[in-house]
């Protein structure tokens, strides 16, 4: 299920009156989806001033446009044909009350409006690791507004990671696990890995990882720590020195050594683990979870995971196995939550980009929201945000993804096996911070890398042209069904707010007309 908790949920008077005068923009006549609130309809989002506004059928952003197809709208997620309808219906009068009060429109119809992503593993500090990725390339040009940085930096060297992720050439909003010790990856990954620099204890000073993460709480999240490293088979002792001070932060702890060979300092660790951590490269096929020909888990990875113990997809180069995944979803191991651990060995293939590793766990029989609330619910749950990330809540900062579902037969890989399913998300664009930023090129599978220098983005007018063809948004019938469901149990009402759409047409509205179609 969905971690998000529904929250009281009251209509603005008038939500075009709301926004009058003010900084506007819609994203209209999309398939909302916002597990944490149990909203799943036809919508309009409005977002004013980088705030969401408000979240209403699609027509009613506009004062006096009650004549949509509501029941059409209301028929979301069953008939993609019915609900492209009711959008068609519902996105003129969001054009129009746009036009009354000059906001920037953003067609949505037959495209899918969800809570901003969140990636909530990935390596981002260029220049600090000689393996980092810019923010932007595994956030906003990928549709993904908020990235979260899995332990690139030790204590000594935070601060310049912040000062470069807070820059002019980032627009991308940039979290961080810290990792506990004073000095990380400020050289190259294979040297900091072999000298074993992350399990030296000289290279540990709690007092001073304590003084760091009181002085970047707005930034830090938690800690991420290597179960073990090179051929030392202990658990690495910073795990223990990370638990002592990290009071409600969680541990992220990523499974395995280097190289990459099975280690029972994996198991220890997760034992190890409080309620509310977090495993990463959960889904890899040779961490030791997996026991007796894959029929069975250990019996230490069952107990903390029957304790609380999120389950992070880490996808990686090498740590996330399809017949891993399948066997433990058989088992009932649904993954907590969805990364990518997106970095520059892996950013042009396996793993792409977040929206394409949903679309492998999607591939994998779960079901389309529920893949959704492990990318925006369940993640700000696991960071301790859900308070300003992962739901549409009228109030918090506009951070919104907008994806299209695109049909055909679509070959994914995990690095080692390929699997095929006939849908795939693609990412069209995202709101962050209010302001909208079209993708810049397609990253996953079948496609090449479209090179974007962020520096030279910077100036770029963020309401850009749009792409074509509608497709089909309705989840697709799962022919491997996992055990059991994440989806959130549906809030009282929906969320109120107007709904934003990335797709077909954007467009500044000045006066009555509606969106021009591109």
């Amino acid at each position: 299920m969905s971690e998000g908790r529904p929250r009281d949920e009251g209509r603005p008077r008038d939500a075009a009156a709301a926004g009058a005068g003010r900084r506007v923009t819609v994203l209209a006549g999309g398939r909302v989806i916002d597990p944490a609130n149990g909203v799943d309809r036809i919508a309009d989002v409005v977002c004013v001033d980088g705030r969401i506004g408000a979240v209403v059928p699609a027509g009613e952003a506009g004062a006096d446009q009650a004549g949509a197809d509501q029941a059409g709208a209301d028929q979301a997620g069953a008939d993609q044909a019915g609900a492209d309808q009711a959008g068609a219906s519902g996105v003129d009068g969001a054009a129009g009350a746009g036009a009354a009060d000059g906001a920037t429109v953003v067609d949505c119809r037959g495209l899918i409006v969800t809570p901003g992503l969140i990636d909530l593993h990935t390596h981002v500090y260029p220049g600090l690791g000689d393996f980092c990725v810019h923010p932007d390339r595994a956030g906003v040009d990928v549709g993904v507004p908020v990235v979260v940085d899995g332990g690139t930096s030790g204590v000594r060297t935070f601060g310049l990671a912040r000062a470069f992720v807070e820059g002019p050439t980032v627009r991308t909003r940039v979290l961080a696990f810290l990792d506990p010790c004073l000095l990380y990856l400020a050289t190259k990954d294979f040297i900091a890995h072999r000298l074993e620099i992350a399990n030296d204890p000289r290279n540990l000073d709690l007092g001073a990882t304590a003084a760091t993460v009181e002085a970047h709480r707005d930034m830090i999240v938690g800690f991420k720590v290597r179960a073990t490293v090179t051929d030392d088979p202990r658990t690495s002792p910073f795990l223990e020195g990370a638990k002592s001070i990290a009071g409600d932060l969680p541990i992220m702890v990523h499974l395995g050594r280097y190289p990459y060979t099975p280690s029972l300092a994996n198991l220890d660790a997760v034992a190890a683990l409080r309620p509310g951590d977090i495993v990463t490269h959960a889904f890899r096929g040779h961490s030791g979870i997996l026991v007796d020909d894959d029929t069975a888990v250990d019996g230490r990875f069952a107990a903390a995971v029957e304790a609380g113990l999120r389950l992070d997809v880490g996808h990686s180069g090498s740590d996330f196995r399809f017949a891993a995944a399948r066997a433990l979803f058989d088992l009932g191991y649904l993954p907590t939550t969805i990364s990518t651990d997106l970095n520059l060995f892996n950013a042009a293939g396996p793993v792409w980009s977040l929206p394409e590793t949903m679309s492998k766990i999607w591939a994998l029989g779960v079901d389309l929201v529920d893949v959704i609330a492990m990318a925006t619910a369940n993640a700000a749950a696991a960071i301790g945000r859900s308070a300003e990330l992962g739901s549409l809540d009228v109030g918090r900062d506009a951070e919104v993804s907008v994806l299209r579902v695109e049909t055909g037969e679509f070959s994914f890989t995990d690095g080692f096996e390929a699997i095929s399913h006939p849908r795939r998300l693609t990412p069209v664009g995202c709101l962050r911070g209010g302001i909208w930023y079209k993708t810049t090129g397609q990253f996953g599978s079948g496609y090449g890398v479209d090179p974007v220098d962020s520096a030279s983005l910077a100036d770029d007018d963020p309401v850009t042209g749009s792409r074509t063809s509608p497709t089909e948004t309705a989840a697709a019938g799962a022919a491997h069904r996992p055990p059991r469901s994440v989806r959130p149990a549906p809030a009282a009402a929906s969320s109120p707010g107007s709904s934003v759409s990335p797709g077909s047409s954007v467009s500044t509205a000045s006066s009555g007309s509606t969106a021009g179609q591109g």
